[in-house]
């Protein structure tokens, strides 16, 4: 989609020439294929169900305020019940590119014409002006609040440029004005999309963390070009080229955009004509190169004017492409990692932000480790899956965001697992954003570079890796050895940095250790958040104190106590089960029970009550079943009653069946 919000681009609606385009033409086609163009419309974050689309607001933000009819006959018609608006899907459109009044109608025809249906349609910027009443109640309207003292002056704006995050969700805009009616007389006005007193409106001024512009384009590239300003950045899409721009070009400061989503990719810096050009392709140039970037730099041609741009090449119909290919590539030393911070500094640094509230920061390393079989693989899919779900882990909030489990070790059973999730605990949820990758990669080889590859191909970028396990990520070295530690440590930081998330290692206990994990020491020495899995049965501790756990950076959580609760559900025509994890009471210690004062547990008590009421000898398969024991914890039980000569073998001649009777 266009996210120019040109008042200038097109004559009024009157001076429309016959057979040009027609409005009714173009709605009969949005109508036909109503749902493809709201999922277009929206990037795919529309709900359909039963013949109609919901959303939030025009905006396309989450929710189902808004509702659009995709059949029938009032197909093509929407209301937004929070704010009264509705209309057709031409006024649809309209509203999320922040279009109001006539003067832009025939624009919103032809953008839809090209942009969604495709057709050969070309725009021509005229010479049209709005009236100065017309400019007051554009920036009014457009702006969602009463414009600054300056408005009237500045005029109505040249262009709007929506900044979006990589889910497609608006976030920021600049506004370009051109006060004189020429382009050194532009100045813009950046605006965030925030939520101030219960209502999400426009708000002057930029984010604290600026985005890039065009971001779920370029989150999908692998080379992007990077340009001085938003018209620029759209005259290349415009030609094909993936590009974009920190908010404010050559003026952005670099501390405060962004730049993770280019990590790793291939960067062409396409710097406009000036000193300030060149200042600011080697400043962000360093930036970049610091964040894993391949950095080239394109140098004007001699022959061009002063100020010249990648815009100016595209309007005289230059060659783009052969302009790009004279970037040379540039080795920059990249800033020094080293900080040195004085005492005011210090009391300005942030507080850790968590993905997990207290439990797992943004951006760390941590690691979920345990004995072989002690449920490890449920509770990190029961955090990713709360995640990606946007939904609390067992009562702590979550930072929703897109989640990726390589799951190198038994990926059918975890997929299983996803889907029982899925179908239960989150049946009246929408589809959580969760990526499996099934198979295993050796981080410390050369799967490393294709996996971050893949992960900044995806829509999003993650906020939760989970290796799973170690070992089947670990390729050839020891666990045990320090230097090998170090390797693949290192290697989950490039990972780590390159995409932003928290990343998730999954690790085993030694064999007869069960105070810390297997192998060197390095890997909990480098963790931001160590957290061990323990089992008994059907209880899960989740302990995050010393000596088994770790948090780095703040205090550590108490133990978050669950229980193992097994789900049923239908998968491909056959009924499927699998275990979920649900917080539990304490059970507290054993307690006295019956004349004697003897001292019972739970299961123990369980066993009595069902060989009484069955009032005859069972045998292990028959009290399993009727007790909801597991194995281990049964013998362990019937063992102790024996013991308190409340419980003995019976004797009925087969000495290969265990009966069990009172005693």
């Amino acid at each position: 989609m266009n996210n120019i919000l040109d008042f200038n681009l097109a004559k009024r609606q009157g001076e429309l020439r016959a057979g040009e385009i027609s409005a009714e033409a173009i709605r009969e086609r949005l109508n036909a294929s109503a749902g493809d163009f709201v999922q277009w419309l929206f990037s795919g974050r529309a709900l359909i169900a039963r013949g109609e689309a919901r959303v939030g607001d025009v905006n396309g933000t989450p929710g189902a305020s808004l509702k659009i009819s995709l059949a029938g006959s009032d197909v093509g018609l929407w209301r937004d019940h929070a704010t009264e608006q509705g209309g057709d899907l031409i006024a649809l459109y309209r509203a999320n590119m922040g279009y109001v009044g006539t003067a832009d109608f025939v624009l919103s025809l032809k953008e839809i014409a090209r942009d969604y249906l495709g057709d050969a349609v070309e725009l021509e910027r005229p010479t049209w002006r709005p009236t100065p009443v017309e400019k007051i109640e554009a920036a009014k309207a457009k702006l969602g609040t009463k414009p600054r003292d300056d408005m009237a002056e500045l005029g109505a704006p040249v262009a709007t440029y929506k900044y979006f995050d990589t889910r497609g969700n608006v976030i920021a805009a600049v506004t370009r004005y051109e006060p004189e009616g020429t382009r050194e007389s532009k100045t813009f006005r950046p605006y965030c999309f925030r939520t101030v007193e219960g209502r999400t409106k426009w708000v002057p001024g930029a984010p604290d963390l600026r985005p890039l512009y065009r971001l779920p384009e370029v989150s999908l590239a692998s080379s992007v070009v990077l340009v001085e300003g938003e018209g620029k950045a759209e005259a290349l899409h415009s030609v094909g080229v993936v590009a974009t721009t920190a908010m404010q070009g050559a003026r952005a400061p670099i501390e405060k955009t962004d730049w993770s989503p280019l990590a790793g990719k291939t960067v062409t810096i396409w710097p406009d004509n000036d000193e300030p050009g060149a200042d600011y392709a080697r400043s962000t140039a360093a930036k970049l190169v610091s964040i894993g970037c391949r950095v080239r730099v394109v140098t004007p041609p001699a022959d061009k004017p002063a100020k010249w741009d990648a815009g100016d090449c595209v309007a005289e119909g230059g060659d783009v492409a052969a302009i790009l290919a004279t970037a040379v590539e540039i080795a920059v030393q990249p800033k020094p990692r080293i900080r040195i911070l004085d005492l005011d500094e210090l009391e300005n640094l942030p507080p850790p932000s968590f993905l997990i509230d207290d439990t797992l920061t943004e951006g760390g390393l941590s690691v979920l480790w345990g004995r072989s079989g002690g449920m490890k693989s449920f509770v990190a899919l029961d955090m990713a899956m709360c995640v990606a779900a946007g939904i609390p882990w067992h009562g702590r909030p979550t930072k929703a965001g897109l989640v990726v489990y390589l799951a190198a070790e038994g990926s059918h059973g975890l997929g299983r697992r996803a889907i029982g999730w899925r179908r239960t605990r989150g049946r009246d949820l929408p589809k959580p954003p969760f990526k499996l990758i099934p198979h295993g990669v050796a981080l410390t080889g050369d799967d490393l570079a294709p996996l971050v590859d893949a992960i900044l191909g995806l829509a999003a970028r993650p906020v939760l890796i989970i290796i799973d396990t170690l070992a089947r990520t670990f390729g050839a070295g020891d666990e045990n050895k320090q230097a090998d530690m170090n390797a693949y440590v290192s290697a989950a930081d490039r990972l780590r940095e390159a995409t932003g998330a928290n990343v998730m290692i999954v690790h085993h206990s030694g064999v007869h250790e069960d105070k810390r994990e297997r192998g060197s020491n390095v890997l909990r020495g480098a963790a931001d958040t160590v957290i061990k899995v323990s089992r008994r049965d059907d209880k899960i501790d989740i302990i995050n104190h010393g000596p088994e756990g770790k948090q780095k950076d703040t205090e550590e959580f108490k133990t978050v106590k669950l229980r193992t609760q097994k789900v049923f559900f239908e998968q491909g025509g056959n009924e499927q089960s699998t275990l979920i994890l649900n917080l539990r009471e304490d059970e507290g210690s054993a307690e006295p029970d019956g004349e004697e004062g003897v001292t019972l547990g739970k299961v123990e008590k369980l066993v009595l009550k069902v060989l009484k009421e069955a009032g005859e000898p069972l045998g292990l398969t028959q009290l399993i079943k009727l007790t909801g024991s597991y194995n281990t914890s049964l013998m362990r039980a019937l063992d102790s009653l024996n013991e308190k000569d409340l419980v003995i073998r019976a004797d009925d001649g087969d000495e290969t069946r265990k009966l069990w009777r009172l005693a």
